[in-house]
């Protein structure tokens, strides 16, 4: 840690009232750690052990609403702990690359109860018990993509949607015009082929579905219908496209892919979510087949460390692909022309 680092820590609270050699002490446990814009330093109802102040450049502190206020490093309001509640009222999401001081409430014994972001606890509502959908949501790697501007807007353009136990809210091969995530109750996820239904999963507060269909503008492929009462939050295709879809999908050409693959660094595969039959009538140089309904199974089987080139006949399964990986955390692209075989 840096003199200059030392002179700004200086200036916040608890530490201003500190001998040199007790904040010398202090600092021995705090770790000062750099956050990358639009990344989270910690999230609404986490119950977390440590404090964080903010050093340099600035971050948003969004509540439950998703209304953002912004926090600029040497700000009164700045020289305390940001959010310093248990647990966390806000999520506070960095909006430029940024330095933040964390350290152990512990480590600071008595004083740990000092420092809190004056106003927040008139500001905001009290965490709500169980899951907050919004911060399980912000959590996906997805968000890595997005822009901060897109987030705090994506969160306002949700329209929120009671449903009693037994409803349907989504019906297997209707047109997609949603995306939905689940605030309240549980669902549950069937898929019906002839006279035989499965059931694929239960949905619980947090998770989301309907995107499969939007991304791959095809039919849905499944039924979602309520277990209990609920309530569900939905988005509109056209805002998912434009404010989620548009940041996540990214595409590469045939000369760019293959060069990726030659480098090997990071190693990248190409991979064709075409059936296997589509796939002997015309191959793309250089792929594995995986077919989109087997992707998310086979997740396990890819290399966290890889890239991704999904590749298809030029529709919109590859970009499907891409947008499944990516929400799992893999680094994948979209192929956007397929060279002649």
């Amino acid at each position: 840690m840096g003199s200059e680092d030392r002179e700004l820590i200086k200036a916040l609270t608890p530490f201003n009232d500190m001998s040199d050699a007790d904040l010398h002490e202090i600092l021995k446990s705090a770790k000062l750690t750099p956050v990358s814009q639009g990344k989270l330093s910690f999230k609404r109802s986490d119950e977390d052990s440590k404090m964080y102040w903010l050093i340099s450049r600035s971050i948003d502190l969004l509540d439950e609403k998703f209304e953002a206020k912004n926090r600029k490093a040497g700000e009164e309001v700045t020289k305390n702990a940001i959010d310093n509640n248990f647990p966390h009222r806000l999520n506070a999401v960095s909006t430029e690359e940024s330095k933040i001081l964390v350290l152990e409430r512990d480590d600071l014994g008595v004083l740990g109860s000092a420092g809190t972001d004056a106003g927040t606890a008139t500001a905001v509502e009290e965490a709500e018990e169980g899951i907050d959908w919004m911060s399980t949501l912000l959590s996906s790697p997805l968000f890595e993509f997005i822009p901060t501007a897109n987030i705090q807007t994506l969160f306002t353009k949700f329209e929120e949607m009671q449903y009693e136990k037994g409803d349907l809210v989504i019906a297997q091969g209707e047109q997609g015009d949603f995306f939905y995530v689940i605030q309240s109750g549980r669902a549950k996820v069937e898929r019906s082929s002839g006279e035989k239904t499965v059931v694929l999963a239960e949905l619980q507060p947090g998770d989301n579905f309907g995107q499969d269909a939007l991304v791959s503008d095809v039919p849905r492929n499944a039924t979602v219908t309520m277990l209990t009462a609920g309530v569900i939050m939905r988005l509109s295709a056209e805002d998912f496209e434009s404010l989620l879809m548009s940041s996540v999908i990214e595409t590469v050409s045939m000369e760019e892919a293959q060069e990726m693959v030659e480098q090997g660094d990071p190693k990248t595969y190409i991979i064709d979510v075409r059936n296997p039959k589509e796939v002997e009538e015309k191959k793309i140089p250089g792929s594995l087949n995986i077919p989109l309904l087997l992707i998310r199974k086979n997740l396990t089987k890819l290399k966290p460390e890889g890239v991704y080139v999904m590749a298809c006949d030029g529709g919109k399964r590859a970009e499907l692909g891409a947008y499944i990986l990516n929400e799992n955390g893999f680094s994948a692209y979209v192929l956007n022309q397929v060279s002649e075989s």
